[in-house]
């Protein structure tokens, strides 16, 4: 859609000045067509990148513990603990509880609970 556009505004510019030799167009009008653009770029970028980093920031306020997680590392594990006042979680990475980590909540990229508990 935005490569349409441009091919538009180009096509557009190059006719502008061939029919602006029998009558003077105020500068003003020729970049016209630019003026969504900003518009453009707020709706199909700014926007749902803002909406998906609400939605990131909601999953880990609600982290609790034995939540299944992932992590930015790529490492899976359960949350033992969350410490809110030093934004740190730490998980527990094998099933016999010996190896214990503590990441920030940052590092968490979602939550993985499996399906047969969630019915």
């Amino acid at each position: 859609m935005l490569g349409s556009l441009v091919t538009f505004l180009t096509i557009f510019a190059q006719a502008a000045p061939a029919a602006a030799g029998k009558a003077d167009v105020n500068p003003l009008v020729q970049y016209l067509p630019l003026l969504p653009i900003p518009f453009v770029f707020y709706f199909m970028l700014i926007r749902p990148q803002q909406a998906q980093e609400k939605k990131r920031k909601e999953m880990i306020n609600r982290l609790k513990k034995n939540d299944k997680v992932l992590t930015a590392a790529g490492m899976y594990g359960t949350v033992i603990s969350v410490d809110e006042k030093n934004d740190r979680v730490q998980l527990r990475l094998d099933d016999d509880g010996k190896v214990k980590v503590t990441f920030t909540k940052a590092s968490i990229i979602r939550v993985v609970n499996d399906p047969a508990e969630a019915a």
